[in-house]
C-alpha cells in the first residue's frame, strides 16, 4: 500500500499549484495536522515544497523524488524500489531494511547525518551531494570477490564523472578524485551465506554542489568547487546505478579481466610511485598493475608484491 507521504507528494506534483491542507486531508481522509507533519518530513528530506497561506506547492528543482528516480531507472531496464529519506547512514539503514525486503533496492539520502567510509572514517555528507546505497543480489559471487565489486563501483563512478571533466582518477581501491582531490567514497558491506555472497550493500557518496568544510578543502572537493557544470542529482544517480548494473552483469558473465586495463588507465595508483600503509607497515614502491583478484601490484625494489588491503597516502 502506498504510504501517505507518497500520496501527498503525488497530489502536489500532479496539481502543479497550491493545495490546502484541508483539501489534501479530505482527499486522503486524514487531518490537516497529519498533512502538515508529512509535509515537514518531505521538506526535511530535501523536497522543495513552498508553504504559504495559499497552501502547499511542489517546486520542480533538484529534488530527490523516489517515484521519479525509480521511473528513470526503469527506463534503463532497472526495476527496483527506491527509498529517499534523511538518515544517519544509508548503509546502516539498508542493513536494517534488507531482512524484510529481501530483494534489490536503492536507498538515497538528501544528506547523511553521519556518513561512513572505509576504516570507519567519517564521510562528509551535506545537502547537495549524492549519497546512496544499492542493495544488489548477485547470481553468483564468492566472498573473495567483494573487492572486485568495490573496484567496479569506483570505475563506474569515474566513468560517469569523466563525461563532465577529464581530470578524473581512481585511488586504489575505491576513492575517486577530481582535480587531485577526493570527490567520491565507496563503502561495501555484505550478507554472507557460507562462502557465497547473498547480497552486497554498495554505499556511494559523490560531492556535487554541497559545501566542503574549510579544513578539508585542500583534500576534498565537489563538482561545483571545481567549476564543473552540474545537473540535477537524479541524473548522476541514474547514470551511476545503470552503469554499475551493466558492469556487474558483464563481470558475472566474463569475470574481472575485461575491466583491468580500463581501471589501470584511470588509476592514480598504477604507473605511479606510491606509499601504502598496510596495517601500520609502510611500503614504498611503484604501482605496476592490478591482479585478477583486484589486488594492487606493487614493485618494491624489483620485487612485485600483491597488496590485498592497504591505504594509499596522497
Amino acid at each position: 500500500m502506498e504510504k501517505t507521504i507518497n500520496k501527498i507528494l503525488n497530489l502536489l506534483i500532479d496539481s502543479g499549484d497550491y493545495l490546502s491542507g484541508e483539501y489534501i486531508g479530505n482527499i486522503l481522509g486524514i487531518s490537516r495536522i497529519a498533512v502538515n507533519k508529512q509535509i515537514k518530513k518531505l521538506i526535511s528530506n530535501g523536497v522543495d515544497i513552498e508553504v504559504s497561506r495559499k497552501g502547499y506547492k511542489y517546486n520542480d528543482s533538484d529534488n530527490l523524488i523516489p517515484q521519479s528516480i525509480a521511473k528513470s531507472l526503469k527506463q534503463n531496464g532497472i526495476d527496483i524500489p527506491v527509498l529517499v529519506e534523511e538518515v544517519v547512514s544509508t548503509n546502516s539503514e539498508v542493513k536494517k531494511l534488507y531482512p524484510d525486503l529481501n530483494r534489490e533496492f536503492l536507498f538515497v539520502a538528501p544528506r547523511q547525518i553521519s556518513g561512513r567510509g572505509r576504516l570507519d572514517r567519517v564521510f562528509v555528507s551535506g545537502y547537495g551531494g549524492v549519497y546512496m546505497t544499492l542493495c544488489y543480489k548477485p547470481t553468483k559471487m564468492f566472498v573473495a570477490d567483494s573487492l572486485k565489486a568495490v573496484l567496479l563501483t569506483g570505475l563506474a563512478v569515474a566513468k560517469v564523472l569523466k563525461k563532465y571533466t577529464n581530470d578524473v582518477a581512481i585511488k586504489w581501491p575505491n576513492d575517486v578524485f577530481v582535480c587531485g582531490k577526493k570527490i567520491c567514497g565507496i563503502l561495501l558491506e555484505s550478507v554472507v551465506t557460507e562462502n557465497m555472497t547473498e547480497a552486497i550493500f554498495l554505499g556511494i557518496g559523490v560531492n556535487i554542489t554541497n559545501e566542503i568544510p574549510l579544513e578539508l578543502k585542500d583534500k576534498v572537493t565537489s563538482l561545483k568547487l571545481e567549476n564543473i557544470p552540474t545537473f540535477p542529482r537524479e541524473q548522476y544517480i541514474c547514470e551511476i546505478i545503470t552503469l554499475i548494473y551493466e558492469m556487474l552483469e558483464l563481470y558475472q558473465n566474463e569475470g574481472f579481466g575485461p575491466f583491468i586495463k580500463e581501471y589501470c588507465d584511470l588509476s592514480m595508483s598504477i604507473n605511479h610511485e606510491v606509499t601504502v600503509n598496510c596495517n601500520g607497515i609502510i611500503k614504498n614502491g611503484f604501482g605496476v598493475g592490478l591482479s585478477e583478484e583486484g589486488y594492487l601490484l606493487l614493485d618494491c625494489d624489483g620485487k612485485v608484491e600483491k597488496i590485498i588491503l592497504g591505504d594509499i597516502e596522497v
